[in-house]
């Protein structure tokens, strides 16, 4: 009989597809916003072998959007908050927690794990570009998001390659500086807004990035679906 967490899972997607969920291995890198909603959508429908990674701790701006945020979790690293929510919500989960800031030179533990499919939710332009290229370089399939701050409608994400994009600021300069590695724009696949925005600021005139949780929930949902659309069609 199959366990009642995933009948209705294994409803829409067949038997097969979900086994092939449970052995297969994601990594998310960044758990913010985005990240925190690619990961509860892989955990619900099954997904087992997680390796989440990230270096930073919860503060109460994260609490607005970010799902893994809540007052019990400030001040706890965002890896820990993870592993607790995936083994809530799935008991039989085997994940992984890495305590990671990415750099140019540390990108090598992305191989010695050997995921099947990696989500890219980080938003340092420097180590968000030198994780692109590794991952490119090294065939290890992937999807970045891009900016989800100063978005405000859902209904205006997409699904597409970098050299594609339009109208958001990371794409453009993760654009300029991969053109300069020459890496081929239309080999990457991103989550990114068509929506066009302002930049709000304070009191001082200092520019603030504002945010809701709309983009990046529904942004977190558009990369888990990608995830899972990749794997069911190379299997």
């Amino acid at each position: 009989m199959l366990a009642p967490q995933h009948q209705r899972t294994i409803a829409l997607i067949g038997k097969e597809n979900h086994e092939l969920l449970t052995t297969s291995t994601i990594m998310i890198i960044g758990l913010g916003a985005v990240g925190g909603y690619a990961l509860e959508c892989l955990t619900r429908i099954g997904v087992k072998n997680l390796i989440v990674v990230d270096f930073d701790t919860f503060d109460p701006t994260n609490l607005n959007r970010q799902i893994l945020a809540t007052h019990q979790t400030l001040n706890q690293k965002k890896t820990l908050s993870a592993l607790e929510r995936i083994k809530n919500i799935n008991p039989n989960a085997t994940p992984t927690a890495l305590d990671i800031k990415l750099t140019v030179d540390n990108l090598n533990f992305i191989k010695e794990h050997s995921p099947d499919f990696v989500i890219d939710a980080i938003d340092d332009l420097k180590a968000k570009t030198s994780l692109i290229e590794f991952l490119h370089t090294n065939n290890i399939a992937f999807i970045s998001a891009l900016g989800a701050a100063l978005k405000y409608n859902p209904e205006l994400l997409t699904t597409t390659t970098l050299n594609k994009t339009s109208n958001c600021p990371l794409a453009k300069k993760l654009r300029s500086l991969l053109r300069l590695n020459n890496l081929p724009l239309n080999e990457i696949n991103v989550v990114y807004s068509t929506e066009q925005t302002t930049t709000p600021k304070d009191q001082n005139n200092h520019p603030v990035l504002g945010s809701l949780p709309f983009v990046p929930m529904a942004m977190g949902a558009h990369l888990a679906h990608y995830a899972l659309k990749t794997l069911i069609e190379r299997k």
